[in-house]
């Protein structure tokens, strides 16, 4: 095994996607270690939480745990520093309900493809993942123009709205609802979100949304109008209108100078 390399593994419940994946994909190549293949959820996370791994190919339909509740139990062992680093994670499904991308994208996947699928675009997808995780240095790009970032909270009143923020963006969400949550009046919230962030709800929101859709772009393959809904904007023209707002170039353009 390199000392360089990413480690992956891979999750399916079915036996040839399994054996599929691990002979098919050029694993040396990429510079990636395949360093294990579980049929379940659970034995993965026993293993991950001893063994450093990287990058993390999985189903999403399987019995015992599916992979949406694996990667959530992985999140919840990263917040707790229990991991070392953030795992990247790649969805190989074969359902294509949207609900089931919008959760993924919630739990930070970088990728989520149908199946059936080519090993071309599976190893095009490992490669980003790959430079996600830190192994390979990535060229350095031209950023959009962006909102300052907000500075750090203080009160524990704020951090929690900011939790609360960070997991529901993707919702029509808005500052009444969040301060009936946190037992506290719109108004009173407005104003130390904005002495504590620098910046209004709405403001940082949008702060959030285009971080994230800046990143779906770029690394996944989701068409612009599923960027839109899962960062919160379910009408394609204003999604396109405010990314363009935001960004001074619209998501195709954004798409094809950073994918």
């Amino acid at each position: 095994m390199s000392a360089a390399a990413c480690r992956a593994v891979i999750i399916d419940d079915e036996a040839w996607i399994r054996e599929g994946l691990s002979e098919h994909i050029h694993w040396e190549l990429l510079g990636i270690d395949l360093v294990q293949v579980f049929q379940d959820g659970f034995e993965a996370v026993n293993y991950i939480e001893g063994h450093p791994v990287d990058i993390l190919v999985s189903d999403i339909r399987m019995p015992n745990m599916t992979g949406l509740e694996l990667v959530a139990r992985l999140r919840l062992l990263e917040d707790n520093h229990r991991l070392p680093s953030k795992i990247q994670v790649i969805f190989l499904t074969g359902h294509g309900d949207f609900k089931y991308a919008q959760e993924a994208i919630r739990l930070g996947a970088m990728d989520y493809l149908l199946k059936p699928t080519d090993v071309e675009e599976i190893e095009a997808v490992l490669q980003k993942a790959k430079q996600l995780c830190g192994k390979e240095e990535k060229p350095a790009k031209r950023q959009p123009a962006q909102p300052k970032a907000p500075e750090e909270p203080v009160s524990y009143l704020i951090k929690k709205a900011l939790q609360m923020m960070s997991s529901r963006f993707t919702e029509d969400l808005h500052l009444t609802q969040i301060a009936e949550e946190l037992f506290v009046t719109s108004n009173y919230l407005s104003r130390l979100f904005r002495q504590e962030t620098g910046k209004s709800f709405s403001d940082y929101l949008s702060h959030m949304r285009i971080e994230k859709a800046c990143e779906l772009l770029s690394c996944t393959n989701l068409k612009i109008y599923q960027v839109g809904e899962a960062v919160g904007y379910p009408n394609p023209r204003y999604f396109s209108e405010w990314f363009q707002k935001q960004t001074g170039m619209s998501p195709g353009d954004y798409r094809a100078r950073h994918a």
